[in-house]
């Protein structure tokens, strides 16, 4: 600013107070413009967001409403498809109560009961040949499911293409099978008279289990209070089949499991392994058969179970065809059977199917739930025993686990509801069947939210009478997502909806955002023109302003310039009486007033130099007097360096003298209880040469010893040239040196070294002498606090080319107030006969000397999981490339 001429700073200063302000003005209308732009734009977008919701939350509660209403008749249909399902199986076990009663009333040979057989004949859907695929890790079919292909797909009549949907029937593999699996005439002792059977064409006497099916049968015990026309139905029986894995059967999962990959070997389980065993078991009917109204032997027919699962291992409940070949348990959607007890007697997966022991004849162990399973373990019984009196449903929640043991060490996990305590859907089909009827629930299991249904089998002959579930109940899980796909096609339709109209409403918007925006760009434009034109007229006043009084100033300026040429005569002429007219006035009188004190100062000059020369004799003589004191204070402050220094050198050596006694004090007592060794021997005149000579060598060892010694502290006082050596020797040196005698006060040097290779130039006895004194100061230190870690970690590492010596403690640290001081010389914080102050400052000095550097932090360290304080060292020395 000094350099700008007076006619450029008043307008400045005229812009400074005119045009800015104006252009702050205008700036400030900009802002307004600005933000009624953004008012017009916040709130055009608030009423768009506002609504957008009201719409989005109608149309959301309309979609949420829809949604509940088509889960709702997705839930009703799948319960009423099970209450079908239930039906009809209940429909098929009448079937057998009039073939059995039939039966009864004929008079039976053996031919008719071979008529009868064969002429019980129904078709069973059968899938392909599955193989496994190694490259999917899969099961493959090697037939595909063939289904009727349509020219058109659309309806042929106008008024029938709303809606239009058809399913063809798929081509499904069929089998015509017998029912029954056995029938037979036995006498009323049990002995079996007339017979057809898959099972054992044998005749024999039923009265024994073992001559029954599995040996597990004892119908014969029941069956004598039968009545005319009385029927008695078995519980379904069957051998029990094992597993070792739940789920797809794989070689990966078998490798898991710990067993060899022999799907055939374990439990049928559907697509998850269709090629395992299968069930087989059957439903005993028996009813007698009287002659002459007198009861003379019973005829039983066995009901081959794969018709009974057949009704629900066919269905599909979720998908587009209702039938199907295969089951698939992994997606969570199919129908499976239980008895009135709450046992499994159908299921996609066999190994869940209750069963019989084949050997025992017994009821095999049902999988239970892990709390249960401990209890029995801890019971020691059998364990048909131990569930004979043991709590049904005891508090089932999703919170228990099963008993994994029983996989990995049996394979057995039959599904008996009443035990099956980690699983409390159970107890809620129990509850939705309780009076004979149907429903559903939805619950979380296996990851997933399911629906699952429940319907009562209205069948209620024989022991079935006594219950209200009849001979049992169907249940169809299905996946939730699954089940309500109807609802949420229905929901994405609607939001496709919504979004277009948003589209829409989007556009209104923009279309007026847009005019908004040419108002307001209109608005600014007018401004910053009427803005331009004002700073114009106002930069042009403040030209005609400045001119003005630069003109009276330039007067001014002339009378200072003539001024400084000693033109001190010099006057200006005054016109005005205005401020710069006063101006001119006061200048003149300053210029008359400067010309009286020239004058003046003038004669001072004459007698200045006389009085210079005066003080400077005197100032010379004070200085002269100043040096001979200072030369005196160095001289004495010198010997007194010289003097710590002697003493530090003493005190090092004393130490090292204390060293070499401590050293020497093992070899010496040694050598003294040989010596007293051989005194003994002579006494008892016992010394023979060998001994001797043992004893000998012991003493030429450890003189040895003592040599090393000396010889390694001869070195430490040795004044060496400057030389190459490796830095991990002089620290093992400095160790041994020092190591018995820090071990005898308990304090341990532990040095690690993570390149034994490193070398520096320098003077090996220095740095060794450097290390023995920071070492000594850490020792006192731990000696002093009586340190609970008595630990000094010394480290050797390269770092960026410098070889680094970091010496750390656990002795609490150095205080702050102190740690920048600890390397000057005198500085010491132990006692005046216990310290010079010159330790640490020697090390520097000598580190110096090399181009080293020394250095210290207070630093926290982990120990044991105690997290403690201490003193760090760096030293960093330059590496020896060669």
């Amino acid at each position: 600013m000094k350099n700008i001429t007076i006619k450029t700073k008043l307008i400045l200063l005229f812009i400074l107070i005119k045009v800015i302000p104006l252009l702050l003005i205008a700036y400030i209308s900009y802002e307004g413009v600005l933000k009624l732009d953004e008012y017009l734009r916040s709130s055009t977008k608030f009423l768009f967001n506002q609504s957008k919701e009201i719409i989005l939350n109608t149309a959301n509660e309309s979609i949420e409403d829809s949604v509940k209403n088509l889960d709702k008749k997705s839930q009703l249909a799948i319960e009423r498809l099970s209450y079908e399902i239930a039906k009809n199986v209940a429909n098929f076990l009448y079937e057998r109560d009039k073939d059995i009663l039939f039966l009864s009333k004929l008079n039976l040979n053996q031919k008719i009961i071979e008529d009868f057989y064969n002429s019980k004949q129904r078709e069973v859907i059968e899938h392909g040949k599955y193989y496994y695929d190694e490259k999917s890790s899969s099961w493959k079919v090697n037939e595909s499911i063939k289904s009727l292909k349509r020219e058109k797909t659309n309806a042929l009549l106008k008024d029938n293409e709303k809606e239009f949907n058809y399913t063809d029937p798929i081509n499904l593999k069929r089998r015509v099978i017998p029912i029954y699996k056995e029938i037979t005439y036995f006498d009323l002792k049990g002995q079996e008279i007339y017979k057809i059977s898959q099972i054992d064409k044998k005749l024999k006497d039923i009265s024994k289990k073992t001559n029954t099916y599995v040996n597990s049968e004892e119908y014969y015990k029941e069956i004598n209070k039968l009545k005319k026309e009385e029927i008695y139905v078995s519980d379904v029986i069957g051998e029990s089949l094992k597993t070792k894995i739940i789920g797809r059967f794989t070689k990966e999962s078998a490798k898991k499991a710990g067993i060899e990959f022999e799907p055939e070997r374990y439990a049928y389980a559907g697509k998850e392994n269709p090629v395992g065993k299968e069930f087989e078991g059957i439903v005993r009917f028996v009813t007698p058969v009287y002659k002459a109204e007198k009861k003379v032997g019973y005829v039983s027919v066995a009901l081959d179970h794969k018709h009974i699962m057949q009704f629900t291992d066919t269905v599909d409940p979720t998908g587009k065809n209702p039938v199907q070949d295969i089951a698939d348990a992994s997606v969570g959607n199919y129908a499976f059977m239980w008895d009135y007890e709450g046992k499994n007697i159908s299921h996609a997966r066999d190994y869940f199917i209750v069963g019989y022991d084949k050997q025992t004849g017994k009821k095999q162990m049902p999988w239970l739930s892990s709390d249960v399973a401990e209890k029995f373990y801890n019971s020691k019984k059998d364990i048909n025993e131990f569930l004979k009196d043991y709590p049904q449903f005891e508090e089932q929640s999703l919170k228990k686990k099963p008993n994994i043991k029983q996989i990995k060490e049996e394979g057995n996990v039959g599904l008996d509801c009443r035990y099956l305590n980690f699983a409390p859907q159970c107890q809620g089909w129990m509850q939705v069947t309780e009076n004979g009827g149907y429903g559903s629930f939805i619950i979380y299991w296996s990851k997933v939210w399911k629906l699952t249904t429940a319907a009562a089998i209205p069948y209620y002959t024989g022991k079935y009478a006594n219950s209200k579930r009849g001979f049992g109940f169907v249940t169809i899980g299905a996946n939730v997502d699954e089940f309500h796909a109807a609802a949420d096609n229905t929901k994405r339709n609607v939001t496709k909806i919504l979004n277009v109209q948003t589209e829409h409403m989007k556009e209104i918007v923009d279309e007026n955002d847009f005019e908004i925006k040419s108002f307001i760009k209109a608005l600014i434009n007018e401004l910053t023109i009427v803005t331009f034109i004002m700073v114009v007229l106002v930069i042009a006043i403040a030209v005609w302003m400045s001119n003005y009084i630069t003109a009276k100033i330039e007067k001014l300026l002339i009378g200072t310039q003539k001024f400084a040429n000693n033109e001190l005569d010099y006057r200006i002429e005054v016109h005005s009486n205005d401020e710069i007219g006063r101006l001119e006035k006061s200048f003149n009188n300053m210029a008359s007033k400067i010309k009286n004190l020239i004058v003046k100062q003038n004669e001072l000059n004459e007698h200045l130099e006389e009085k210079v020369e005066e003080k400077t004799k005197e100032l010379k003589l004070i200085n002269e007097h100043l040096e001979e004191k200072v030369k005196e204070e160095v001289s004495k402050n010198r010997q007194k360096d010289m003097q710590l220094v002697q003493q530090s050198k003493m005190a090092s050596i004393g130490e090292m003298i204390s060293m070499i006694i401590h050293q020497w004090k093992q070899p010496l007592n040694a050598i003294s209880m040989i010596n007293s060794g051989i005194e003994l021997r002579l006494k008892l005149n016992q010394n023979v040469n060998e001994d001797l000579q043992k004893d000998n060598e012991g003493i030429k060892k450890q003189i040895e010893l003592m040599s090393t010694t000396m010889e390694d502290f001869r070195d430490f006082f040795k004044n060496k040239q400057k030389a190459v050596y490796p830095v991990d020797k002089a620290i093992n040196k400095t160790i041994n040196l020092i190591n018995d005698i820090f071990k005898s006060l308990g304090v341990f040097i532990k040095y690690e070294a993570h390149d034994k290779s490193l070398q520096t130039l320098g003077y090996e006895n220095e740095l060794i002498q450097v290390l023995i004194n920071i070492l000594n100061n850490a020792r006192d230190i731990i000696k002093e606090k009586n340190c609970k870690v008595k630990i000094i970690d010394l480290t050797l590492q390269e770092i960026d080319d410098n070889i680094i010596i970091t010496i750390k403690d656990y002795a609490g640290g150095i205080p702050v107030e102190i740690i920048s001081k600890i390397f000057e010389p005198y500085f010491t914080t132990k006692a005046e006969d216990k310290g010079t102050g010159l330790g640490l400052y020697m090390c520097k000095s000598i580190l110096e000397k090399v181009d080293a550097t020394i250095e210290v932090k207070n630093s926290l360290t982990i120990y044991e999981n105690i997290e403690y304080k201490g003193a760090s060292f760096k030293i960093t020395l330059k590496k020896y490339k060669g």
